[in-house]
């Protein structure tokens, strides 16, 4: 394949994608190409990933987060390591996504989330998957709690999905304050498992102890 020079800026982002890509196992997000090249515009980073895609360097996705794949790479020590990788199979055996059930309550188990709330919140984990390449299996926001099931990258600790998605609804309700009547959204814990059949039995107890407190 011929591909055409690329600007400084270009193989800076590139170099980053590349180098993420190899230390991670998936690619990066815009965000995080944007924080690591220093880019404060999330669509000049657009902008530098559709210049790449056309000089053939790399391709990707449009409506997936970490869908990017370098097709060519100036850098001859990552052409070497891709060619080790194929040799030792490096990926058999390797577990690519990790699944868990996750559920948390709002504050005193208040029952807001209906209506036009439930369908922002909705919206709100929606777009949070899409931005962490995540992939919602279920989703089911009932008026005091929120369970869902989500594949996610073996790196994102439960902790983080569950941080990442009620910081993503807390945004959502600064935005549309009319919306929710209360300041405080969440309650603090949450309920996490791999093992789905426990799933539902987890949030009862968690949606009792609640109660009685």
């Amino acid at each position: 394949m011929t591909t055409k020079p690329l600007t400084d800026q270009q193989k800076k982002v590139l170099g980053h994608i590349e180098e993420y890509s190899a230390g991670h196992g998936f690619p990066p997000t815009l965000r995080e190409i944007s924080l690591a090249a220093g880019i404060a515009n999330i669509n000049a980073v657009r902008g530098h990933l559709a210049a790449l895609e056309k000089k053939g360097y790399i391709t990707k996705d449009p409506d997936k987060a970490r869908s990017i794949r370098i097709l060519h790479s100036p850098s001859v020590l990552s052409r070497l390591r891709g060619k080790l990788h194929d040799i030792a199979h490096t990926d058999e055996g390797v577990a690519c996504w990790v699944v868990y059930g996750l559920a948390w309550a709002t504050s005193q188990r208040r029952k807001i989330l209906t209506g036009r709330a439930k369908k922002l919140i909705e919206e709100a984990i929606e777009q949070e998957c899409i931005e962490h390449g995540w992939k919602l299996l279920e989703k089911d926001i009932r008026p005091d709690h929120v369970r869902v099931i989500v594949e996610v990258w073996p790196n994102h600790s439960p902790e983080q999905v569950v941080r990442r998605f009620k910081r993503m609804a807390n945004f959502t309700r600064r935005r549309h304050a009319k919306h929710f009547p209360n300041k405080e959204l969440w309650h603090r814990g949450y309920v996490v498992t791999t093992d789905l059949a426990i799933l539902d039995e987890l949030i009862k107890q968690m949606l009792d102890e609640q109660e009685t407190k």
